[in-house]
């Protein structure tokens, strides 16, 4: 069955996506640089590819967002693909740049948090907060059982919980 509009649709969506690719791929390019280095060119491939349905449906209102949450979940799944490796000096996260005053006084004191917290708590902590794994995989990397990764999580969000309400 065709469109009586002759495809007018398809080339409305195929222009709101080449519009926001026009608008954000530069931005997304560098910031994945910074971040995957030599993985960059092919998560920003892929992060178009799935976001060009959501673009045919008029669904993208906040494109920045949708991008770095489409390419959050493909790292995610090339992490779990590849399997756990050894930890490394690019493990510790870097806060990204903030953009106002509030977030930039946020980012200090979320990081002065976890570098006051305990060692073998922050340990777990950072690898399930900011390189998301799995407690299983932490339990891995670190050589303890889950239920110790369970625990000592539990612990540092208590730790954290406690910090803020001072």
């Amino acid at each position: 069955m065709s469109d009586r509009t002759g495809g007018l649709r398809d080339r409305e969506a195929d222009s709101g996506l080449h519009d926001l690719y026009r608008a954000y791929s530069g931005w997304l390019t560098a910031r994945l640089r910074r971040r995957f280095g030599e993985d960059a060119d092919d998560l920003v491939q892929e992060a178009w590819i799935r976001a060009a349905p959501y673009s045919r449906h008029g669904l993208i209102e906040h494109p920045k967002a949708l991008l770095m949450r489409i390419v959050d979940n493909l790292a995610i799944d090339r992490a779990r693909r590849r399997g756990p490796r050894p930890l490394s000096l690019s493990d510790h996260v870097q806060p990204e740049p903030a953009v106002d005053l509030a977030s930039q006084a946020d980012a200090v004191l979320l990081k002065q948090i976890i570098l006051n917290m305990p060692p073998r708590l922050r340990d777990v902590f950072v690898l399930s907060r900011f390189a998301h794994l799995e407690y299983q995989e932490i339990g891995e990397r670190l050589n303890i059982p889950v239920t110790t990764v369970q625990w000592r999580m539990q612990k540092a969000l208590e730790y954290c919980a406690a910090q803020l309400r001072l």
